[in-house]
């Protein structure tokens, strides 16, 4: 639940800005370095939260 709430305010803040989809993929999330998808997933994670919250 952490993780999510934490990728929902970076994207906002990312959004709040004017900023692009490619800065979200740019999030640091290396505090959740530790999990075991974590470099196959942490990008993906931020983009898609990107687009869900774009038009929201």
């Amino acid at each position: 639940k952490d993780y999510l709430v934490f990728l929902r305010d970076q994207v906002q803040q990312i959004l709040d800005d004017g900023g692009s989809l490619d800065e979200a993929y740019q999030i640091d999330q290396t505090a959740y370095k530790h999990w075991h998808t974590y470099d196959e997933l942490a990008a993906r994670n931020a983009g898609r939260v990107f687009e869900r919250m774009e038009f929201e």
